[in-house]
């Protein structure tokens, strides 16, 4: 029953993935950015539409932040995972890279590694 970007999407899979629903899902996320970064992108972006009234543009700004909270496995306080989010854009690209090869990480943990790459690199 899938039509148009969905079916191309489908059609791309390999032969063992064809079968496999949370490959299908992954993939179909990934391609319409319903993904932590494009939640993250959508809330950090959006204004409010045409037509659209400030309560529902608010509801709309809720579940985006939701959203981007559920998709990143965020559990701890979404001021830290806001906080966390906006420190990591103004890092310089080497320590952003540094940041993202140690995967997911609490604040706290984030700004440890933050500490120690900087004095390792001499700050």
């Amino acid at each position: 029953m899938l039509q148009g970007k969905s079916l191309e999407v489908y059609q791309h899979l390999s032969d063992a993935d064809v079968g496999k629903y949370d490959v299908l899902k992954a993939q179909l996320l990934k391609q319409f950015r319903l993904t932590e970064g494009g939640y993250r992108k959508k809330f950090k972006l959006s204004k409010l539409e045409v037509g659209e009234t400030p309560d529902q543009f608010v509801y709309r700004l809720k579940r985006y932040l939701d959203k981007w909270r559920e998709m990143a496995g965020y559990k701890e306080d979404l001021k830290d995972m806001i906080i966390q989010d906006q420190y990591f854009l103004t890092c310089d690209k080497s320590l952003q890279i540094f940041l993202k090869e140690k995967g997911k990480l609490s604040l706290k943990d984030m700004c440890k590694a933050s500490n120690d790459y900087y004095d390792v690199c001499g700050y």
